[in-house]
């Protein structure tokens, strides 16, 4: 589990040095160098580094629910489930759903991802793990938004996205969401390389998508701030559809979450923070 000591460490050897903005030359290739490994040991979530996810009035979060067994750690990995709501007497909801997120504990700017999961497949289930700004200076979709995976009902693929107030009027300049495949009913690699240049998805080590910047206009890229992570189990919404509820629980496991640092030519371009300390 990552330890404070551990976080300070990440955070030495990560805040080296930063890359300029791209301008037009050609791109030295980029070392990535692991920092940090959450392998889930133990019984529950380390909450030096995860928040649970409360309710909210999006799609997204409106079944969140900090109930106790929607967030769980067992035999070396993270469990989050969405399940029928058996007893209404003290939540109205039909459906109740558990995510975690590392807001206020940890945030990344530049660098790479892994999570290394398996996703069950029920109607109405939307499972994504997806990044955030820390402090965003400017609301949504503005302060931007990268999606590692979503997937929704019972697809055989993911969706890649970015979303930014130019995505929103410009989604395919260039394109922000793409499908990956995936081995639906199986584990599967989802990776993130974040640099100042690009934003690059990878699913099993095949490159799937790829966002590139295009001049210093931060609204069309403004992805240049740290982002903290989220990976929850959703359910219902006007995307994904309506939930059969006879079929839950549904879950999600995470095997690990795995963050790198990335440098080229020898200078370091990733910053991870700790907003907290």
């Amino acid at each position: 589990m990552l330890g404070k000591g551990s976080i300070l460490l990440v955070l030495a050897l990560a805040q080296v040095g930063a890359v300029l903005p791209a301008t037009g030359a050609a791109e030295s290739a980029v070392k990535w160098r692991l920092r940090y490994t959450e392998d889930f040991k133990g019984t529950s979530i380390n909450k030096k580094l995860w928040t649970r996810i409360g309710s909210g009035t999006s799609d997204w979060n409106r079944n969140m629910s900090l109930r106790a067994d929607l967030v769980s750690v067992k035999d070396g990995q993270l469990i989050l489930r969405g399940v029928k709501n058996n007893d209404l007497s003290g939540d109205s909801r039909s459906v109740l759903t558990g995510g975690v997120m590392t807001k206020g504990h940890f945030a990344m700017k530049y660098g790479k991802v892994e999570v290394r999961c398996r996703l069950e497949a029920r109607k109405g289930a939307w499972p994504a793990i997806w990044m955030m700004p820390e402090s965003p200076s400017t609301g949504w979709p503005r302060c931007g938004e990268i999606d590692l995976i979503e997937r929704l009902n019972f697809d055989d693929f993911v969706y890649h996205t970015v979303h930014s107030e130019w995505t929103q009027s410009h989604p395919n300049d260039p394109p922000s969401s793409v499908k990956g495949r995936i081995k639906p009913d199986d584990w599967n690699v989802y990776a993130l390389e974040w640099t100042p240049e690009r934003i690059v998805w990878k699913v099993n080590g095949k490159r799937t998508h790829s966002y590139a910047r295009v001049g210093d206009d931060p609204v069309r890229f403004p992805w240049t701030d740290p982002f903290y992570l989220m990976i929850d189990m959703q359910l219902g919404g006007k995307w994904v559809g309506s939930v059969d509820e006879s079929a839950l629980p549904v879950a999600m496991y995470v095997d690990w979450v795995k963050f790198y640092s990335g440098s080229r030519d020898g200078r370091q371009f990733s910053e991870f923070v700790r907003p907290g300390s």
